[in-house]
């Protein structure tokens, strides 16, 4: 069996490794492998939507394509048995029976501790290292409390967009994500992802994977928050102009009208 539909979600990995779905850029969070992030997303869109979902996935790395069902408990099943290469690596499939939790599990080691620290002084990089190992201990509101403070003094020391700044927001912004504090996650990596862009450029992997982050916190928050918020993100994605914005922006807007017709009261039955 093979769907091409519209309705179906689309996700392509190139051969590089880089994920898009439904054109839009997909990054996973830190030290969650691809598979499993591409997963973990269409079972909270599933869970978003109440309704099972279809996605077309496309990987142009093992050379093959499949289709597989996402339902709303979370499992998910293959309608298309035959199309995946023998062998080819692919996204995990789900048993009828089993039930999984909607966001990924957290990992052992959810912040690098070594990531682009190494520009910042002392005693400033000893205490981003020790936040990192606050929040690898599942310490959530003690590493968030530390990393806010660490902010304060280098936005006023050295200003808010300064690479020291930025270095100690990447880890913010982890937390937040590992915290399922999304709102706060993704104004944090909205304004990330714009200094970068003044920084970097707009196709520089780093600008890119913030844009990437700042809408991975988008799509899960709850419907009437990412509904207030599509302004501001739709705004945001046509001031940083990274490849792919006006199909990023139609996505945002399609996913908010699809969301929307989910919630109401009639669930989209006429």
């Amino acid at each position: 069996m093979s769907d091409t539909s519209t309705d179906a979600v689309q996700v392509r990995i190139t051969p590089d490794g880089v994920c898009f779905i439904d054109d839009e850029y997909f990054t996973p969070p830190p030290s969650v492998s691809l598979n499993k992030a591409v997963l973990a997303h269409l079972q909270l869109e599933a869970a978003a939507l109440e309704m099972p979902i279809r996605a077309v996935i496309q990987d142009e790395q093992a050379q093959y394509t499949t289709v597989i069902q996402i339902n709303t408990d979370g499992t998910s099943n293959p309608l298309d048995s035959e199309a995946r290469a023998p062998g080819a690596p692919g996204l995990p499939q789900t048993p009828a029976a089993a039930t999984h939790p909607p966001m990924p599990l957290k990992t052992v080691d959810p912040v690098p501790p070594n990531r682009p620290y190494e520009p910042l002084p002392e005693p400033y990089r000893s205490r981003l290292t020790a936040i990192c190992a606050t929040a690898n201990r599942n310490l959530f509101t003690e590493a968030a409390r530390d990393a806010d403070q660490l902010l304060t003094e280098l936005s006023a020391q050295f200003g808010p967009s300064h690479l020291y700044t930025l270095a100690a927001g990447l880890v913010r912004g982890d937390i937040a994500w590992l915290d399922h504090d999304f709102r706060y996650g993704l104004q944090s990596w909205v304004f990330m992802a714009r200094t970068w862009h003044a920084h970097l450029g707009p196709r520089h992997s780093t600008t890119v994977r913030a844009v990437g982050n700042a809408l991975g916190c988008w799509r899960r928050l709850q419907h009437e928050e990412a509904v207030e918020l599509t302004p501001y993100v739709v705004a945001f994605l046509q001031q940083v102009s990274f490849p792919d914005a006006e199909a990023t922006v139609r996505t945002v807007s399609h996913r908010v009208q699809k969301s929307i017709l989910a919630n109401s009261p009639t669930g989209g039955n006429t």
